[in-house]
């Protein structure tokens, strides 16, 4: 799937697209804000595509103009309470906040308008004071659970937090770019190849989110 909007897409990776990940996501600069540090094997990276690639987990490379910048992710999604861990790393160099912020923008639209969640978490390490600011800048706030891992914070962001974060931001008019228009159905598309994957991924979804997606199918 790809969403299209504001000057980027965000299409959903693909095999043909780990080893890349792998490399940026081995940088030291990208590999040193992350709680897992360690250089991933490109066995790893399978094992972890094997992974995402399912209903609990939805990963998307940012293209603009045809190069790819950075990942966004929701992962551990519980389709019922309707709660999705979020990331992001951009690791085009020349590539601005605007490009993090748009990415953000686009799939939280997702999240919180197609896919009716309730609520986004984050797990930030103390010491990424970039990432605790960005988050907060993004709606999140501080979490009341505590991390099992002392080095790290719990962030959340409920769908109250984001409309609000939507208003202000649109109001502001920080952007070059015109942001009030939410994602909507003629930003997305299916390609043929996924037609058959899709359909057996939404036979387990809830009912409003199977018949968005069914939807989504129906109109491609």
């Amino acid at each position: 799937m790809v969403i299209r909007k504001y000057g980027l897409e965000l299409r959903e990776v693909e095999f043909e697209d780990i080893e890349m990940i792998r490399q940026h996501r081995n940088s030291e600069a990208i590999r040193n804000k992350m709680i897992y540090r360690k250089t991933i094997t490109r066995k790893e990276q399978l094992e972890w595509f094997k992974e995402v690639k399912g209903l609990k987990h939805s990963y998307y490379l940012i293209y603009k103009n045809d190069i790819a910048l950075g990942l966004i992710n929701g992962r551990n999604i519980d389709h019922e309470k309707k709660t999705s861990e979020g990331g992001i790393f951009i690791w085009d160099k020349n590539s601005s906040y605007e490009t993090s912020i748009l990415a953000s923008i686009i799939l939280n639209d997702w999240n919180f308008f197609f896919n009716d969640f309730n609520l986004n978490y984050a797990q930030v390490l103390k010491s990424n004071q970039q990432a605790i600011s960005y988050n907060k800048f993004m709606g999140y706030k501080l979490a009341k659970r505590k991390h099992e891992n002392p080095d790290v914070i719990w962030m959340e962001q409920s769908k109250e937090d984001y409309v609000n974060f939507r208003k202000k931001f649109v109001k502001l008019k920080l952007l070059n770019i015109d942001i009030s228009n939410q994602v909507g159905p003629d930003d997305l598309s299916i390609d043929e190849r996924e037609v058959e994957y899709k359909k057996s991924f939404i036979a387990k979804l809830p009912e409003k989110q199977r018949q968005m997606y069914q939807t989504l199918l129906d109109n491609r």
